[in-house]
Formats: C-alpha cells, sequence, structure tokens
C-alpha cells in the first residue's frame, strides 16, 4: 500500500457533531494503523455560515476527546482565519496552509486550467435569468438545472461570473468504494455545477478535489451522505490529470427508530456528552463500534485506542448503518468509569462538583471515592451521592428517620450516643467507627438497622448514600459528631 494519508475536514459552521467524531477516529485510525499521517483541514469556503471561535473549538473538542491529528492548522492560520483565535490552538505541519480560505489563489488557478483545458467555463448569468430557467423547466415537467446557456459564449474574464464545470452528456461513472464496492451511475444528473463562485472561493466541490490532490490525500473516508457527489468529483480528478484517492464511504449514524441520528434523539453534538459526564475513552470506544466491527468470533467490546488502531481496516466496515443507543454508552461509560485508578476518576470528578457550588476538599474526596466507583454511569452521579461531604450545612429526610418505631425521643437519644462515641475513638478508621455504632445498637436494645438509618441521616441527610461507615470517615470526626448533636437538638423539637 502506497503511503497513507487521510484528511479530517469540518467545516467551522458550528460545534462538533458525534458523527465527526467518529469520522475522525476512522481517518485517524486508518492512517496509524499503516503508518501514516491524519490530517485536519478546515473547509471554510462557505463564508456566509462561519461561526467565530468554531475552529478553536473543533480542535479542543478533538484534543479533549483523544484525537491528536500529525498536520493541521497553526496559531497563525488560525489568527487569520478565525475572528476569535486562541493561541496553543494550532497542530501545523509542512504542507501549510491547511485553511481552505488561505488557499482560495490556488482554487482560481486551478479553475483557469480547467477552463483553458475546456472542461469548465465561465457563465455570467444572473439570478433573475437562472430564476426564469427554473420555473420554466418546473412548468415543462423537466428536471431543474442549469441550461449550458453560457457553454459556447465565451464569457469575458473581466465581467462578474462563476466557473462552472461541464459535465459529459450520457457519461457512465464507476467508483470502487473500498466500503460499498462498486457504485455506478449510467448518468449524472447535475447540470454544470457551480466550482468558482463570483467572490473568487471555491465551492467545495472544487476546494475538496484540489486539497485532496495537493495534500496527497490516499484515502478519503467520509459520510455516506457525501456519496451523490463522488461522480463529480472523479471527473474533476479525471479533467486535472489527477489520481483519485480511495473513497470509503461511511455507514450512516441512526436513532434507535432506524433514522439519521439527530437532535430528536438527544444529544448530538460531542460538547454535550462531555457536559453530560461522559469519558473520552468511552465516547471513542463506542463510536468505533457504529459501523465497524473487531472481527468475526470477538465478543469484547471494550477497546482502547491502541487496541482499535492495531485492528482497524476498511474491510470490516460495515456497509449497514450502524444504531447509537444511548443507554449501550451509558453502560461503557460506566464500564470505563471502574476501571480507572481512584486518582483519576477523583481528578475528572472534581468539576461536576465544583461546578455544583460544592467546596471540594481533595482529602475526603480521596477517600469516598473507591466507595462510589461502583455506582456510577456518569460522572455528574457523583454530586449528589457525596455532596454532604462538601457543604456545611445540610438538609435532613427527618421523615425517613423517625419511622418503624423509632421516635423522636429514641432518635435523640441515639445521636448522643453515637456522638459521644465517636468522640472518644483515638482510631479514626471504617473499622473502629463500625465497632462504635455496633456498640451503640447493642447498648441502645435497638437492631442495628435503625440505629444505622438514624446515624445515617443525621450526618448525611439521606438515607441513600455511600456506605454508611466510609461516609462518617470522609466526613472526617469533627464534623460527624458535630452533626449528630445537631441532630440531636432537631429531635428535642419533633
Amino acid at each position: 500500500m502506497k503511503d497513507v494519508r487521510t484528511r479530517f475536514a469540518p467545516s467551522p459552521t458550528g460545534l462538533l457533531h458525534i458523527g465527526g467524531v467518529r469520522t475522525a477516529l476512522f481517518e485517524i485510525l486508518m492512517a496509524h494503523r499503516h503508518g501514516g499521517q491524519a490530517l485536519l483541514r478546515i473547509d471554510d469556503t462557505d463564508r456566509e455560515r462561519l461561526v467565530p471561535g468554531a475552529i478553536k473549538s473543533l480542535i479542543e473538542d478533538l484534543r479533549w476527546v483523544g484525537l491528536h491529528f500529525d498536520e493541521g492548522p497553526s496559531d497563525e492560520e488560525i489568527a487569520k482565519a478565525d475572528s476569535a483565535p486562541t493561541p496553543g490552538t494550532g497542530i501545523g505541519g509542512p504542507m501549510a496552509p491547511y485553511v481552505q480560505s488561505l488557499r482560495a489563489a490556488r482554487y482560481v488557478a486551478v479553475s483557469e486550467d480547467l477552463i483553458r483545458t475546456g472542461f469548465a467555463y465561465r457563465c455570467d448569468c444572473t439570478p433573475e435569468r437562472l430564476q426564469q430557467e427554473r420555473e420554466e423547466q418546473t412548468a415543462r415537467k423537466e428536471m431543474v438545472g442549469y441550461s449550458g446557456y453560457c457553454r459556447e459564449r465565451n464569457v469575458s474574464a473581466a465581467a462578474p461570473h462563476v466557473v462552472r464545470f461541464k459535465i459529459p452528456a450520457n457519461r457512465p461513472i464507476v467508483l470502487a468504494d473500498a466500503v460499498k464496492g462498486e457504485v455506478r451511475w449510467e448518468k449524472i444528473i447535475l447540470r454544470d455545477p457551480v466550482l468558482l463562485k463570483s467572490d473568487k472561493f471555491p465551492t467545495y466541490h472544487l476546494a475538496t478535489v484540489v486539497d485532496d490532490h495537493d495534500f496527497r490525500i490516499s484515502h478519503v473516508l467520509r459520510a455516506d451522505e457525501w456519496l451523490s457527489t463522488a461522480p463529480l468529483h472523479l471527473l474533476l480528478f479525471e479533467a486535472l490529470g489527477w489520481e483519485a484517492p480511495v473513497f470509503a464511504h461511511l455507514p450512516p449514524v441512526l436513532g434507535t427508530d432506524g433514522k439519521k441520528l439527530s437532535k430528536r434523539h438527544g444529544a448530538t453534538f460531542l460538547s454535550s456528552f462531555r457536559e453530560a459526564g461522559y469519558l473520552p475513552e468511552a465516547i471513542l470506544n463506542f463510536m468505533a463500534l457504529i459501523g465497524w466491527s473487531a472481527g468475526e468470533g470477538e465478543e469484547n467490546e471494550i477497546f482502547s485506542l491502541q487496541d482499535l488502531t492495531r485492528r482497524f481496516s476498511l474491510e470490516r466496515v460495515n456497509n449497514a448503518g450502524g444504531v447509537f443507543s444511548y443507554e449501550k454508552l451509558k453502560w461503557m461509560n460506566g464500564v470505563y468509569i471502574r476501571g480507572l485508578q481512584p486518582s483519576d476518576l477523583a481528578a475528572r470528578l472534581r468539576p461536576f462538583l465544583v461546578a455544583a457550588g460544592l467546596d471540594v476538599q481533595d482529602e475526603k474526596l480521596a477517600r469516598i471515592v473507591p466507595h462510589i466507583q461502583p455506582r456510577l454511569e456518569l460522572l455528574p452521579d457523583a454530586v449528589p451521592l457525596i455532596d454532604f461531604l462538601f457543604r456545611d450545612a445540610i438538609e435532613r429526610d427527618m421523615p425517613s428517620m423517625l419511622k418503624k418505631g423509632m421516635e423522636a425521643p429514641k432518635a435523640r437519644e441515639i445521636c448522643g450516643q453515637i456522638a459521644n462515641s465517636l468522640a472518644a475513638l483515638e482510631t479514626f478508621d471504617t473499622a473502629s467507627i463500625e465497632a462504635a455504632l455496633r456498640r451503640v445498637a447493642e447498648e441502645s436494645g435497638v437492631a442495628g438497622g435503625p440505629v444505622f438509618t438514624v446515624a445515617r441521616i443525621a450526618i448525611t441527610g439521606k438515607k441513600v448514600t455511600p456506605p454508611l461507615f466510609e461516609s462518617i470517615f470522609a466526613l472526617g470526626k469533627g464534623q460527624s459528631v458535630l452533626r449528630l448533636r445537631e441532630t440531636a437538638e432537631l429531635l428535642a423539637t419533633q
């Protein structure tokens, strides 16, 4: 196989879609599997839809999810192309610039070559004339499209114009797609599409063909929705005398209803998954399995990026669409959370705890993390479990404490006994805490369960928490005793 070079070419028109993450992942896996390079190219020729800061956002999202490209726009390029750049965002590379708007002169030159060789022509048709053509075609029940009026008119280069490509009549096109196999078009339905707009900016079709050639792209992995543009792109490569890359059109990402994944199914932007508390490792693993399989007989579904790189091949990319299951992603996220080192998990939980307004103390967090780790599917799940550790004042679920024969006076007595027992402990650890509470149960003549419920609600405020003794240890002796005595005072008014 020749040198493998792939490219991910998003438009900076908004946030990164989760489907784009899969495309970027496959681009990197394909290149690195064969010792090649994966490029990040910014396709920003649609000037009307540009969003300030979108290039920065794209690169940051890709880096957060663990996708690192070998070449891409530098800080200087981003500063020129984006009205809201941030230093340190760029990548750089030997074939700069990697931003299409900075390559405008190259597209103009190629369009002139196509005109000179007879594959393209200038068109000065006004919007009014084009509208009239469409209306007349519709009235005749013909396919709507440009009539070719300017094909033989030899429009002057000095006149305001666009450049159109001459679509050959009755020309079959065959694509050897690396995923779909042979795809054949007996006739191209496009009618002389625009390659260069009147503002001298290229359309997607011209820019992507020129760039794929100039950057020596060997494999184009892109969404299935771009398949319809393949005939035009193949004709452009042919007209320019360039070898076309291998095309691989990836299966669509579908919702559970079998329709293309969209916001009606739930979150679709990568940033939304990040904010929801998904781990980047889980996202990459999950997205890899949508439309790709590790091989027959392989039952394992948990793969690191290194595993995926070693196993990836286009032959294992499915032709049919893959279903995006939010429930399965959540399950996989839980698997990855449980596989983290506690110190790593604590660091990832911290931003979510701080965002919830909690005064996080790292020693307490480190103590409790191993005991909540098995319960988490998403990082924010930790907040309601352990917020009692980081609040000065808590609300207590007193009705859950005072039931099943537990009257307020008895509960008050138990709180006082536990407070005194904990305060007297010379060694404050989970074993000593458990022994102290069990002694109180025995001395008070109340079963352990109700005694533990009183302690849990007095100290944490709620009946569902991490393990009781570990919760008390994490909170610390001083605060635990204080909360027990506060609760005893509250119970005096019940």
